[in-house]
């Protein structure tokens, strides 16, 4: 867990969680560095994994630059001793080092997290003063960075102009920090931040939350329901006290609103679209997911295997979440956008399942006896979703 020395886990959840910044010194106790530079290098050569560079020019207009990814070896051999900065996103979806740090965050609900990003500076890199939509976690993994921070002007006009980069042109400094290694910056969605290597070789892993804009959440509520066959039709007011052919009365646009606040107060249909929006994979988590393998081991070989296994790991890319409820069916479980039928299987060992990305055999072998609770491991299974640790 994140060691928050000076105050409590509650505080930080009450106090700052999407309201203000903290730094949290010394904030992971026992971290081992995943990778070294020259590995994150070679991530950002591969095909599916997303990476960028920036680089500045201070004296030199348009002073900030960015190119995409894939890399290639050369790449790295073309760029400058300092003002760089090397940037790989989704880490751990890739590495199992990695995704295992996400249990260090589990004060927030997993279905929260959106992903790892790793990044590498030479001195005086840095990305450019911004500010994200979103909250995140910057853990100095090696070296030291500066950190200025600032509330003023974080806003959609506040841009340079003729930049590929969102950055922002009036940065008013009203904090500032250094990290050293092992320390962490929290920061809220919409706070100020530049980020300055003070060291020659600088890595920090950042911890990012997902945003949810309001029109992304109609959509998908409006999708949902379309995929559901909603069918809930507007009805008109009565029309005896128009005047124009053409007008709109106050009545008709209110219906139209109590049809779609009746829609909305449907909390068996809220809840369910809910728990399929918030485990809906991105377009590169759904590229990486595994295909249903067709020649999966038969279930007897599966039951097999499990009963003597050492551990399922679940896959990185697999988002779950899960409601419990107080009818029947008492729990319901969602995993990448879709909800499962859980209603034979056991309550805890769904939690258990949603909740770990190690199963352990001690932990399952209470629930394997049943049935319905091996089909269910299995069905997970044979869409790769959890598989056997190796040997």
């Amino acid at each position: 867990m994140v060691h928050f020395a000076e105050i409590s886990q509650e505080q930080f959840l009450s106090e700052y969680w999407q309201k203000k910044p903290l730094v949290i010194r010394n904030a992971l106790p026992g971290f081992v560095n995943a990778l070294t530079p020259d590995e994150l290098a070679g991530l950002s050569m591969e095909e599916e994994i997303e990476s960028r560079i920036v680089f500045e020019t201070p004296k030199k207009a348009p002073y900030w630059h960015l190119k995409r990814g894939p890399f290639l070896a050369k790449d790295f051999k073309k760029l400058p001793s300092s003002h760089w900065t090397l940037l790989v996103q989704g880490v751990d979806r890739f590495l199992p080092e990695v995704n295992a740090m996400l249990d260090s965050f589990n004060f927030i609900p997993q279905w929260r997290i959106d992903d790892v990003m790793i990044s590498y500076a030479a001195k005086e890199g840095s990305v450019g003063p911004h500010y994200d939509n979103y909250d995140v976690f910057l853990y100095q993994a090696k070296g030291r960075r500066k950190w200025l921070l600032t509330t003023k002007y974080c806003n959609e006009n506040n841009y340079l102009a003729n930049v590929e980069l969102r950055i922002m042109k009036e940065f008013q400094i009203e904090e500032e920090y250094l990290l050293d290694e092992g320390d962490m910056l929290y920061l809220p969605p919409h706070v100020g931040h530049y980020g300055i290597a003070r060291s020659e070789d600088c890595m920090t892993y950042s911890f990012g939350y997902r945003s949810y804009q309001g029109r992304e959440l109609w959509d998908s509520f409006a999708e949902y329901l379309a995929e559901k066959g909603q069918a809930s039709y507007y009805r008109d007011p009565n029309w005896s006290n128009i005047v124009g052919a053409s007008e709109l009365p106050q009545q008709a646009w209110q219906n139209a609103k109590r049809l779609m606040q009746q829609i909305l107060d449907d909390e068996t249909l809220f809840k369910s679209w809910f728990g399929c929006f918030v485990t809906d994979l991105d377009q590169q988590a759904e590229a990486l997911l595994p295909a249903i393998d067709d020649e999966a081991t038969d279930f007897g070989d599966f039951l097999n295997e499990l009963l003597h296994c050492q551990e399922l790991i679940r896959n990185p890319v697999s988002r779950f979440a899960y409601q419990e409820e107080k009818e029947e069916p008492f729990i319901s479980l969602y995993i990448n956008g879709s909800q499962w039928d859980v209603r034979q299987v056991s309550k805890e060992l769904v939690k258990l399942v949603a909740n770990s990305r190690i199963l352990s055999s001690q932990e399952l072998t209470p629930y394997i006896q049943t049935e319905p609770n091996q089909h269910f491991l299995y069905q997970l299974w044979s869409r790769q979703w959890l598989e056997f640790s190796e040997p």
